[in-house]
């Protein structure tokens, strides 16, 4: 690496991370645009989920792939091809004539995700200093939960005032200002030590992944068929899993996952919780827009704005809690993180009723993301602290794949569950509604509804025929149908997320309250100290 690099590495930072906020930044202005699209396209829940699952899928099932690529052929040159690849991809969906063309390029934009991101944080592992690195990976992080605000307030703004198409037509000049930056800027790093390459374990991962995450996505479709074939995938998927765990053991090369982490208890138990938070942050994220949107009325502007507040909290509480995450009470923080964060899920499904002002909703989300920013510095504390410095570039690979398979479980099985729930809780309330309408609506009202997949959100419209006041009446007792559907769907599916939380309160219980780091001897007894602060 150029001398030179050592002495700017946080312009090196600042330009890798303009790339990867968008990357980041993109799954959360696309939830925004979801109800939009469902309404321009025609389409039911499950191809909505499609749209947003396709790009985390292949994000998350490639992500180690991506690391290991940059391992082999240098994390710039991944860097600039991931980049390009996820620019291109993003203008071209913003042509996109239908919901199916939309989804393969989804997935196109996905591999440039996943070819970039592992590679910003091998940047950081070779720019800084042990004593300057988990400052370098706190910058890193808060790029997430800058997203976190930005993507809705620049989503909803971009679909009020220009289109949905614009929430990907506005990555093209971003992406084209960062890969000339990163171009000119990044030094050319080439890894010193050889990594080998995991060929099997890759492709066990990836296909375990996308078919367990396939088969979840399309259970419930309409049809006894299409529900046998997707649960065929979810077995498929969760055989391929088992088959890479017994393989990570017996392998004689690298594994994908150094082995000296699997017998850190306090690694894998805290990666399990950041993966467990993130199950239930992806999960929850489009269930929530949904609401703000199809249900209440808001427009997409709108209920960013109601969510803005919120997830600013999550930025906000994590910098405090980072401070105090020291010592024993590392593990303490995190738990109380957990449990805040799901009453705050419950709270805000209590809260949820047809015609609320969205604004009651902002105290229990305000609670829920304090609780996400009361998680986010002890797991990465924790982490580090579990793991020697040599181990530090391979325990950050794994801490953060860990949590985008999180992610991808969380979007697909709540979004499953939603889409089962509300074909499940549609007949009910139709027939429960239509008792209320006058007697030769009731017939015309029940047919209509039921005809539904189940899983859409497109009010259907009023039979021919109709006079204006009986037409007004159709659509009145309709809306009060879909708006009960949803929210009852709505909180039977927060128990998953909330459940998952609940079981990463209990191994955050098994946590060691102190650094659980031991350093063999090595001659000198006193290293322990200069390790544990550096990691």
């Amino acid at each position: 690496m150029p001398p030179a690099s050592s002495r700017r590495p946080w312009s090196v930072l600042a330009v890798l991370c303009t790339g990867f906020f968008a990357i980041v930044m993109d799954t959360t202005m696309v939830n925004a645009a979801v109800p939009v699209m469902i309404g321009e396209f025609g389409a039911g829940l499950g191809a909505a989920l499609w749209v947003v699952n396709a790009y985390v899928l292949t994000y998350a099932a490639l992500l180690i792939t991506g690391g290991r690529l940059g391992d082999r052929f240098g994390p710039k040159r991944l860097y600039l091809a991931g980049l390009a690849v996820f620019t291109v991809a993003a203008g071209w969906c913003a042509a996109a004539d239908s919901i199916r063309e939309l989804i393969a390029l989804r997935v196109v934009q996905g591999l440039g995700a996943a070819l970039l991101t592992p590679q910003t944080s091998a940047f950081i592992t070779v720019l800084f200093p042990p004593r300057l690195r988990g400052t370098a990976f706190g910058v890193w992080g808060g790029v997430i939960g800058l997203s976190a605000v930005a993507g809705p307030l620049a989503g909803g703004g971009l679909i009020a005032w220009a289109g949905w198409e614009w929430i990907f037509l506005a990555h093209v000049p971003l992406g084209c200002v960062a890969f000339v930056l990163a171009a000119v800027v990044v030094p050319d790093h080439r890894p010193r030590v050889p990594h080998g390459w995991d060929v099997t374990g890759t492709l066990l991962v990836t296909a375990g992944l996308a078919a367990f995450c396939y088969g979840l996505l399309e259970y419930g479709r309409p049809g006894g068929t299409a529900s046998v074939a997707a649960g065929t995938w979810v077995g498929v998927g969760a055989v391929l899993l088992v088959c890479l765990l017994v393989q990570q053991r017996r392998t004689r090369g690298e594994p994908l996952v150094p082995r000296a982490l699997y017998r850190r208890r306090a690694f894998v138990r805290v990666a399990a919780i950041g993966a467990g938070v993130h199950f239930a942050v992806v999960g929850t994220a489009l269930p929530l827009l949904l609401y703000l949107q199809s249900v209440l009325g808001n427009d997409p502007l709108a209920a960013a704005t109601i969510t803005a507040p919120s997830a600013l909290a999550v930025g906000v509480v994590a910098v405090v809690v980072g401070r105090w995450s020291q010592g024993a009470r590392t593990a303490r923080l995190l738990g109380v993180g957990v449990l805040v964060y799901a009453a705050g899920l419950a709270l805000t499904v209590l809260c949820a009723r047809p015609g609320v002002s969205a604004w009651q909703l902002l105290p229990p989300m305000l609670i829920a993301d304090a609780g996400i920013g009361c998680t986010l510095a002890p797991v990465t504390a924790i982490a580090f602290q579990s793991v020697p410095p040599s181990l530090a570039s391979g325990a950050s690979g794994v801490l953060n794949t860990a949590r985008q398979i999180g992610g991808v479980l969380g979007g697909v099985g709540v979004g499953a569950l939603l889409r089962l729930r509300l074909s499940a809780d549609l007949p009910a309330h139709t027939h429960a509604t239509a008792e209320d309408l006058p007697s030769p609506l009731r017939a015309p009202f029940t047919d209509s509804l039921l005809r539904l997949s189940g899983d859409s959100l497109t009010r259907p419209p009023a039979p021919a025929g109709l006079s204006p006041r009986e037409a007004g009446l159709f659509g009145d007792f309709t809306d009060a149908v879909f708006q009960q559907t949803f929210i009852s769907a709505w909180r039977t599916t927060m128990a998953l997320p909330i459940g998952v939380l609940l079981l990463c309160y209990v191994l955050s219980r098994r946590l060691p309250l102190e650094s659980p780091l031991r350093i063999p001897p090595q001659g000198k007894g006193k290293k322990s100290p200069q390790h544990s602060q550096s990691s």
